[in-house]
């Protein structure tokens, strides 16, 4: 048998306390080398490198492998200091209507002329007659010179070249300043000799021949609508060897310009 009774001179309860010391101080170094091998182990597979799975796209795998998720990309926007200031659009400038008092004259916009013909058709040789009216269609009672100076009638071709103007062979300095009440009219008549004429009146004049012309009225820049008329011709020439018929007598409008304009037809 296992004597495990100490053995010695000194008294057993020291060889005990010996024995006891001797154990505990084992266990206490047991106890300090599992803690050290568990440190080391433990530090050691923390430090042990994970494998790190491959997100790129297995081309070895054939046409299972899975697609790729297309790149959502988010559009560019510049700093705000960069962008550059809205343009302000452009607004037509809006013109208030004029605020008349009554006396005041009369601008374009309250006034409206047009052209009346005696008839729709004439024959050569005739001499049509032509009206000029000028209509205050404003609210307000103004005035406005409609003086011969100022008022003309016109006579234009289809293709608009100007024929004739009653202010050519007869100019004026007439002034007539009118007052105008609201819806008022002036009318005013002149005469068409059916000869062309220019500015300045320069001679030779020439007769207009048959066709459709264009009466138009103009007081100052404001214009009227073209109103139509006919020329016909009075019938079939005479014959070659026939001695021309002797023309009728110009009125004095016509006749080249004196030192005083004979007041009548203007031409």
């Amino acid at each position: 048998m296992l004597d495990l009774e100490p053995q010695g001179p000194l008294p057993t309860q020291i060889y005990w306390r010996r024995r006891g010391l001797a154990i505990g101080v084992a266990v206490i170094v047991i106890a300090l080398v599992a803690a050290i091998v568990f440190m080391v182990l433990r530090g050691s597979s923390s430090t042990d490198p994970k494998p790190v799975a491959d997100n790129k796209p297995n081309t070895a795998q054939g046409p299972l492998a899975p697609t790729p998720t297309p790149e959502v990309k988010t559009p560019v926007v510049p700093p705000a200091q960069d962008v550059p200031p809205p343009t302000p659009t452009a607004t037509a400038a809006v013109v208030p209507p004029p605020v008349l008092k009554a006396g005041d004259d009369c601008p374009d916009s309250t006034l409206a002329v047009k052209g009346m013909t005696s008839q729709p058709q004439y024959t050569i040789g005739d001499q049509p007659k032509f009206t000029m009216v000028v209509t205050n269609i404003g609210l307000v009672a103004c005035q406005r010179d409609v003086g011969a100076a100022v008022l003309a009638a016109y006579v234009y071709s289809l293709d608009n070249k100007r024929l004739w103007s009653n202010l050519d062979c007869a100019p004026s300095n007439e002034t007539l300043v009118k007052t105008f009440n609201p819806g008022e009219q002036v009318t005013t008549e002149v005469t068409w000799t059916g000869m062309g004429s220019e500015a300045q009146c320069p001679l030779p004049r020439q007769p207009i021949g048959p066709g459709t012309y264009n009466l138009v009225v103009q007081l100052g820049n404001l214009r009227s609508a073209t109103v139509p008329f006919i020329l016909a011709d009075a019938g079939a020439p005479p014959p070659a060897d026939a001695p021309a018929p002797e023309a009728p007598p110009a009125p004095a409008a016509d006749a080249p310009p004196a030192d005083a304009p004979a007041p009548a037809p203007a031409g």
